[in-house]
């Protein structure tokens, strides 16, 4: 028995620090991508799943520096005073990521991959920028939806140029719809996390407009998404399979609002908010 407890801590713990280290963002990032592919019906560049694991990685890692650095050691997030804790390794490993990535999209991919791709970093440094210089001055700078927005750019970029030819108005949809499941997942963190936000003194949509509105602007994307999707059922059956797994990760990400006070404890909101985003993995079987 003590055993088993032991291994329990021990998982948790290590599925912890995977959080912290956004490794799971990481992984949800690859199985959307996988159905950015799919939808698109392109084979990928294999070097373009690295490419999205070093830029996933060096925006989310990019932002908890910036969490950490507010409030430092003091910070009530486990992974934001770890980032600070760490911040010359995470520096370096950001700065070398960014780099790398840059450097396989020269070496194996279009070139206009890597002039948006650099227009794209170029926009995440804005981003940053504007954060810190809105924390200084206590601005609210509408962070869930920006990062939603080049969360999606930056997963597609690729698959759209391989793509080669205008975008189709169902194919548009799916984007949006990915788009409006990411910022719902966002508002969904920012409203169960808001009381770590206002110990730190980090603003986030929740502590700016309150949890009502949060809540209700959350459920209303996720609804919206739902009805896009059974409508383009309707309409594209070619992509049935597609818009029903959208439906499910909606409905999916639905429950934390249904449970709240269970998805509460023990931080299992934030597992269920990113492991709906693994759930594309099923359309390479």
């Amino acid at each position: 028995m003590l055993k088993k407890i032991h291994i329990k801590r021990f998982a948790e713990k290590l599925l912890h620090i995977f959080q912290a280290f956004s490794l799971d963002v990481v992984a949800g990032a690859l199985a959307i991508g996988v159905f950015a592919v799919k939808t698109l019906h392109i084979q990928p560049n294999p070097w373009w799943w690295v490419v999205l694991s070093l830029s996933v990685w060096t925006v989310y890692a990019g932002d908890h520096l910036l969490d950490g650095y507010h409030r430092k050691q003091a910070s009530t997030m486990f992974r934001h005073r770890m980032h600070y804790r760490f911040r010359y390794y995470f520096m370096t490993a950001l700065i070398l990521a960014a780099f790398t990535a840059i450097f396989l999209v020269w070496l194996f991919m279009d070139i206009r991959i890597l002039i948006g791709g650099i227009a794209m970093g170029a926009g995440v440094l804005i981003y940053l920028f504007v954060i810190y210089i809105g924390r200084k001055n206590n601005y609210y700078f509408q962070k869930e939806f920006f990062i939603s927005l080049f969360y999606v750019a930056g997963i597609w970029l690729a698959p759209v140029i391989w793509h080669g030819m205008p975008l189709s108005i169902p194919l548009i949809a799916s984007m949006i719809i990915i788009f409006l499941l990411a910022w719902a997942e966002g508002l969904s963190m920012a409203y169960f996390e808001q009381i770590f936000d206002r110990g730190d003194g980090t603003q986030s949509f929740c502590t700016f407009y309150g949890s009502a509105l949060t809540r209700n602007l959350s459920g209303a994307l996720l609804i919206a998404g739902m009805l896009l999707s059974l409508i383009l059922i309707i309409l594209v059956p070619l992509l049935k399979k597609e818009f029903i797994l959208l439906i499910v990760l909606s409905a999916t990400l639905m429950l934390l609002h249904v449970f709240p006070s269970y998805f509460q404890q023990k931080g299992r909101y934030r597992l269920l908010g990113e492991f709906i985003f693994w759930l594309p993995f099923v359309l390479l079987f």
